[in-house]
């Protein structure tokens, strides 16, 4: 009796988890942090989804990414890993395209681990810098995914939750806005 009861619990939770919207930061974080003289903005029109639509292990939302002439850029977007107690580890790269379609810059991100409150997709974020000529001729960014894999969240070693990922994304949308 107690373990058909513990299973229909089970079952409801899982059915709550899965009906549930899943909140995150919305778009434009960035669209402020500079002029269009002075920057280039992009924005994914899309949701990234791993490994696909249908079967997502983990998504991008409101993906986003600027570009200043200096070439210090600063891309963020809501990443959500889907299944309870879920966690994953992540390599990614962003490459940096010419409006002929020419690879420009390709910038690989550090494997990293990931993990979200179940209803939550949590702020990513990251920074770095090209040359300045090849900021000039960004016209826009895709993600290759290098490395993908999901894993129980007590197995990751990283400690930063939703507090501490929106203290990272505040401290570099300074830090970026100060860059020359």
């Amino acid at each position: 009796m107690k373990k058909g009861l513990f299973i229909i619990l089970n079952c409801l939770l899982g059915f709550t988890l899965f009906a549930q919207d899943i909140t995150d930061n919305g778009p434009a974080n960035l669209q402020s942090l500079c002029t269009a003289e002075s920057c280039v903005y992009i924005t994914f029109s899309s949701t990234i989804y791993f490994p696909f639509p249908e079967d997502k292990e983990w998504e991008i939302r409101n993906m986003e990414i600027a570009t200043k002439n200096s070439g210090d850029f600063l891309a963020t977007g809501d990443l959500y890993v889907h299944g309870i107690d879920t966690a994953a580890i992540l390599n990614l790269e962003l490459v940096f395209i010419s409006s002929e379609d020419k690879e420009l810059f390709r910038y690989t991100i550090p494997e990293f681990e990931f993990y979200n409150e179940p209803t939550t997709a949590e702020p990513i974020v990251i920074s770095g810098k090209m040359d300045a000529g090849l900021a000039l001729a960004v016209s826009y960014v895709d993600v290759d995914i290098n490395n993908s894999r999901r894993l129980p969240y007590y197995e990751i070693s990283s400690d930063c939750y939703l507090a501490c990922k929106e203290h990272k994304l505040k401290e570099a949308m300074k830090a970026f806005k100060k860059a020359k």
